[in-house]
């Protein structure tokens, strides 16, 4: 990071461009000073940051650069810099199909295999709506090419997913049971696209959306190695020392989109003037997924429903390597913010909740009550607990002091608001934690809008002694990601070596459940013999591996 030519001019002449707001409509001093508060911590010439955008009744109200987009040669970010926003592509994918579903050319409830007969047939029909709401069953494709030994780094295609997807043999649920977040579904509709029209879904969405609506710096990015004028390069922290870090893909649709503030602004305001679809295809787009229960989920297509202190919004986020973008809209108020982020530690979503507290009046229900809890009580719900159903772990930490906005527990790093002793809420998504039960019979249910309910028992942890551990040494196949992983004891700790990775610990969790990279869960046979385990990864339940 040394090769610089005039250093100090060049960081001077690009932030002068970066640090001064761009507006079409207006923003005091102040509330401008207070907004650039938020992103302090990376307004400076040693850190990437982000781009942001706040829209207000169709015009741009604030918009700027903070940090920079080149760390090697010293370029700043701009509202014209361009990222890759990974799962906010979704929606441009979902449009396309609901655009050729009112073209007469598909429908949403036809079967995947209708246009891609590869899929294998997992004994129920799949969707393509199944698909657009993450209701399909099918198992991530993220988590099964990283299971399967691939490296960040490698160089991803379409005809690599393909392949995974060819050689799965379970679902992780019948279609329309649950929702379950799933990228593959999103590369399958944008393969179905090109079967359809014919032309690539990169060109379908150039000329339907970005072209009419002049997003002149927006495509679908199918070609790791195409050169991008004004491209931002992503980062994340190492230590004390920023690495580069940006995805390989050349597959796309449930990613890979490049944009920028400005154009997704565009794309935002058509919401509001349905000038591209008309009022049919708005409406298509903001209709949420239903499950076979007949519950309304809170996602639709390639969009995220929810409400924040009392107002109704849509949002959706992104997380690719380096990258991290938000696209946070509150259709009644007309107002959105939209940040896009080139280093892996930064929270968009929280961001835009902080930009939105600034700028909009206090919505109905926004002032939270204060609750009086019994930390006695609630002290006891910290713990780990297991979902034995769909093979889910659960940490719950406490702490004897109120986590600020939050409450007296911490999920992931997100306090839980108490809403009493036994009920608490997540900060971001609406969904409840009910506790319930006492001694070793500790329980708790999680409720969250649009998702089957889930039942979660809290655990305690097992000890296995190494004459136990020899149980679990061999070496196990998988047909479905066609790999092979060999166990062994080192240091009085079971280890797994997978292809292409070093060893990782595996650490006793419950009887036969070891908890590591991913969880396992080890299988006996009538005399107790080990002969096999499930996999789990949240996102791809009980792959089989066989002990051979």
């Amino acid at each position: 990071m040394s090769r610089f030519f005039s250093k100090q001019l060049l960081i001077g002449g690009l932030l002068l461009v970066a640090g001064f707001p761009h507006c079409d409509g207006q923003v005091s001093d102040s509330l401008a000073k207070k907004i650039d508060r938020v992103f302090s911590e990376w307004d400076n010439t040693s850190s990437p940051g982000c781009a942001l955008a706040v829209l207000k009744d169709g015009k741009v109200i604030y918009t700027r650069g903070y940090g920079m987009s080149n760390m090697e040669y010293a370029i700043a970010i701009t509202p014209g810099s361009i990222f890759h926003v990974a799962s906010i592509s979704k929606q441009f994918t979902a449009a396309a199909i609901i655009r050729l579903a009112m073209e007469g050319k598909l429908s949403v409830n036809d079967d995947v295999r209708k246009y891609i007969p590869e899929v294998p047939d997992l004994g129920h029909p799949i969707s393509l709506a199944n698909l657009m709401h993450h209701s399909s069953g099918l198992r991530d494709q993220w988590d099964l090419v990283t299971l399967a030994g691939w490296r960040e780094g490698d160089d991803i295609t379409e005809d690599d997913i393909m392949e995974m997807v060819k050689r799965q043999q379970d679902l992780n649920f019948r279609p329309g049971d649950e929702y379950l977040y799933c990228n593959t579904g999103f590369t399958l509709l944008g393969i179905v696209v090109k079967r359809v029209t014919g032309v690539s879904l990169r060109h379908y969405a150039d000329s339907c959306f970005f072209k009419p609506l002049g997003m002149n710096s927006t495509h679908f990015h199918s070609d790791h190695t195409e050169i991008v004028p004004n491209r931002t390069s992503a980062y994340v922290r190492d230590g004390d020392r920023w690495a580069i870090n940006i995805p390989v893909f050349d597959n796309y649709g449930a990613t890979s989109l490049f944009t920028t503030v400005g154009d997704l602004a565009k794309w935002d305001e058509n919401f509001y003037t349905a000038k591209v679809g008309g009022p049919a295809f708005i409406d298509a787009m903001l209709k949420p997924g239903v499950l076979n229960n007949g519950e309304l989920q809170t996602y639709a297509s390639g969009l995220m429903l929810g409400q924040y202190k009392g107002r109704n919004f849509v949002e959706h986020s992104g997380a690719d390597a380096g990258y991290r973008a938000n696209f946070l809209r509150f259709p009644e108020q007309h107002f959105s913010v939209i940040i896009l982020a080139n280093l892996g530690n930064i929270n968009p979503t929280e961001l835009c909740r902080k930009v939105t507290d600034l700028m909009l009046p206090p919505g109905k229900g926004e002032v939270t009550p204060v609750v009086i809890v019994d930390t006695a009580t609630i002290g006891r719900w910290a713990g780990d607990y297991y979902d034995y159903t769909s093979k889910v772990r659960m940490k719950l930490e406490g702490n004897a002091v109120n986590f600020g906005n939050s409450g007296w527990l911490s999920l992931n790093g997100n306090g839980l608001r108490a809403l009493n002793d036994t009920v608490f809420m997540h900060p971001f998504n609406g969904a409840e934690y009910r506790f319930h039960g006492s001694g070793d019979k500790v329980m708790v249910l999680l409720r969250a809008p649009g998702m089957k309910d889930r039942s979660y028992e809290k655990v305690k942890k097992v000890a296995v002694s190494l004459a136990g551990l020899e149980d679990f040494v061999g070496t196990y196949y998988s047909k479905e990601l066609d790999v092979r992983y060999t166990f062994f004891i080192s240091d009085n700790i079971l280890q797994v070596k997978t292809p292409r990775n070093d060893a990782a610990e595996l650490r006793p969790f419950i009887k036969d459940v070891f908890l590591g990279p991913f969880l396992l869960e080890f299988q006996r046979d009538k005399k107790g013999k080990v002969g096999g385990f499930l996999l789990n990864t949240g996102r791809s339940r009980n792959l089989r591996f066989e002990k051979i």
